[in-house]
C-alpha cells in the first residue's frame, strides 16, 4: 500500500505553493485586522499626498506641503487605490503576498515572524510596508522567471517601481538584483519611467527628505546606522557580506536593517529569516520576540510623555529582533544558485589568485 501511495504522490509545484501561501496569509491577516486595532494615521497621510499629486499639486512644495508624507513622487502610480480602500486592505494583501513569497521558497522559518510582536506592531501602524515588499518581490520573481521576454521586463519594471515606494528597503533589493542579473535595460527603463516623468517633483521631495527627514517616530523604526552610527553599521554590513552566500532579497533585507538612517519596521528581519534553514530556529524567534515584548509593557512615571518613555524600550525590541534574525542568517549554510551574492567567495578567489601569482613569481 505504501508503494502505491508513493507511486501516485505528486510534488506540489512552486506556483501552487505560492497560491496556498497567499490564501493562508489572506485569511489570517483578514482575521487579525478584525481582532487588533489598526491605526490609520500614516495611511491617511499617504492618501492625502496621493490626492494632491493626482490633482496636480506638489505635496512637498512650501505652499502645499503636508506633514509626514515621504514616499517618492512615482509612488502615486501604486498608491492611488488608497483613495478607495482602507489600511486593512493593504495589510491583508501585503501579508498574503509575503506568505506567498515564503511558501514559494519554502522558507518556513520566516513564518515564525508572523507570530511575533513585530507583526502586531505593523498591524497597529496600519502602513503599507508588507504590501510594498511582498507584492514587489512577487512581481520581481515573476519577471525573473520570464527574464528574456517582454512580459518579464514589464513585470520587473512594476517590481522596481513598487519596491521603491519604500526606498529605504527597496533600494538594496533592487540594486543587488540588477547587479546579479545585469538587468541594465530594466534599470534604464525604470529610471526613465519613474524618474524622468516625475522629475519636476523630485527637487522638493529631496529637500524634505534631507531637511525634514522622517525621524519623528524613532520608536517605530530602528537600524544599526540610526542607533550606533555609520562606522559600526559599515563594519557589521561588511561582516554580513563576508559571512555567507546570500539570495539578493535576503542580503537586501539585511543591509536595509543596517545601512539606512531610517529603516522599515520588521521587514528586514523577515527577509533575513528567509535565509535560515533550521526549523529549530522558529520557536527561538517567537520566544525571543515575546521576551523582548515584555520589556515594553511598562507604565511611565507621572508627568512623563508615554512615547518618550517607551522609545528606548521599542528601540531595544526592534534592534534585538533584527539582530537575532541577522545572526541566525549569517550562521546558516550558504545559498546556491546562479544569482546568489557571494562576496566572500569572490574575495577568496581573488586571494587564491594573488597567492598563485606570488608563488609563480
Amino acid at each position: 500500500m505504501s508503494g502505491l501511495f508513493a507511486a501516485t504522490r505528486h510534488p506540489v509545484s512552486t506556483s501552487t505553493r505560492a497560491i496556498m501561501g497567499f490564501a493562508l496569509g489572506f485569511v489570517l491577516m483578514l482575521v487579525a485586522t478584525k481582532v487588533f486595532l489598526v491605526n490609520s494615521y500614516d495611511f491617511d497621510n499617504m492618501r492625502r499626498g496621493t490626492q494632491l499629486i493626482l490633482s496636480g499639486a506638489n505635496p512637498w512644495a512650501e505652499l502645499t506641503r503636508i506633514p509626514d508624507f515621504y514616499n517618492p513622487p512615482h509612488s502615486v502610480l501604486f498608491l492611488w487605490p488608497m483613495l478607495f480602500t482602507t489600511p486593512e486592505f493593504f495589510l491583508t494583501i501585503g501579508a498574503a503576498s509575503l506568505f506567498a513569497f515564503v511558501f514559494y521558497h519554502r522558507a518556513w522559518v520566516a513564518l515564525a515572524w508572523f507570530a511575533t510582536n513585530t507583526t502586531l506592531y505593523l498591524i497597529a501602524a496600519g502602513g503599507i510596508d508588507m504590501f510594498v515588499i511582498g507584492a514587489g518581490l512577487l512581481f520581481l520573481l515573476a519577471g525573473d522567471e520570464a527574464y528574456h521576454s517582454r512580459r518579464g521586463l514589464g513585470l520587473r519594471l512594476l517590481a522596481y517601481g513598487l519596491l521603491m515606494v519604500k526606498p529605504q528597503g527597496g533600494i538594496f533589493i533592487i540594486t543587488l538584483y540588477i547587479l546579479s542579473r545585469r538587468d541594465w535595460k530594466g534599470a534604464f527603463l525604470a529610471f526613465a519611467l519613474y524618474g524622468l516623468i516625475f522629475l519636476p517633483l523630485y527637487p522638493d521631495w529631496f529637500d524634505v527628505i534631507i531637511l525634514d527627514p522622517p525621524l519623528a517616530q524613532t520608536e517605530a523604526s530602528r537600524t544599526i546606522w540610526a542607533s550606533f552610527g555609520l562606522i559600526p553599521a559599515t563594519i557589521i554590513a561588511l561582516g554580513a557580506l563576508l559571512s555567507r552566500r546570500w539570495q539578493f532579497w535576503q542580503l537586501g533585507g539585511a543591509l536595509a536593517g543596517i545601512l539606512t538612517p531610517y529603516g522599515m519596521t520588521g521587514i528586514p528581519s523577515l527577509l533575513a529569516l528567509t535565509a535560515v534553514k533550521s526549523l529549530k530556529a522558529a520557536p527561538v524567534v517567537v520566544i525571543w520576540s515575546a521576551a523582548l515584548a515584555i520589556l515594553t509593557w511598562v507604565s511611565p512615571p507621572p508627568d512623563v510623555d508615554y512615547y518618550d518613555y517607551l522609545q528606548p524600550f521599542m528601540a531595544i525590541f526592534h534592534l534585538a529582533t533584527f539582530g537575532l534574525a541577522l545572526t541566525l542568517a549569517c550562521l546558516s549554510p550558504d545559498e546556491n544558485g546562479p544569482q546568489t551574492i557571494a562576496v566572500n567567495y569572490w574575495i577568496k578567489q581573488q586571494l587564491l589568485r594573488a597567492i598563485g601569482r606570488f608563488g609563480l613569481a
